[in-house]
């Protein structure tokens, strides 16, 4: 709850705290579950199609995460100085997706809802992760906000490449 209210002490703790890098992977792995959950409903799967979509948002929101972290660790240390290490970063970050639980309310299959939840719990998580990395690499708002606007480029330049392979197949 208090990483979801963007609470700069909490990510603090986080990030030297290293028994809680099972709660950040747990936490995580629920704000994808979130997003599997409401997507799959709101575009009327059925139960197991809910069920799969929920635990496939989980595992990609893992693998997206680390990714995440990695790029934000290292543009982070090597072109802004920041001071952290991979998992005193990660633990802010992955605390951070905390808010993706409004993706819950995707499930609602009442128009606009599904598009309202998923714009504010992306517009949340981004907040929070610029103050997460903020509070872990102990820079300013401005760096941390263009850090976030580079990975968050080559994470979709990524995913383009990825899906421009896959509709060749």
């Amino acid at each position: 709850m208090k990483s979801a209210r963007l609470n700069r002490g909490t990510f603090l703790e986080l990030k030297e705290d290293s028994t809680a890098t099972v709660q950040a992977l747990t936490v995580l792995a629920l704000a994808g579950a979130s997003f599997g959950f409401g997507f799959a409903a709101a575009i009327g799967y059925n139960t197991i199609g809910i069920l799969l979509g929920a635990v496939f948002g989980a595992v990609v929101s893992i693998a997206l995460g680390i990714v995440w972290v990695s790029l934000t660790f290292l543009i982070g240390r090597s072109l802004f100085g920041g001071r952290s290490n991979y998992w005193s970063l990660a633990r802010p970050v992955f605390f951070s997706t905390s808010p993706g639980l409004i993706f819950l309310i995707m499930s609602i299959p009442v128009s606009p809802i599904p598009d309202i939840a998923r714009a504010i719990g992306v517009a949340w998580i981004a907040i929070s992760t610029v103050i997460a990395v903020k509070s872990a690499m102990g820079l300013d708002t401005q760096r941390s906000l263009v850090i976030f606007i580079m990975v968050a480029f080559i994470v979709l330049l990524g995913y383009g490449f990825v899906a421009s392979l896959l509709s060749a197949i």
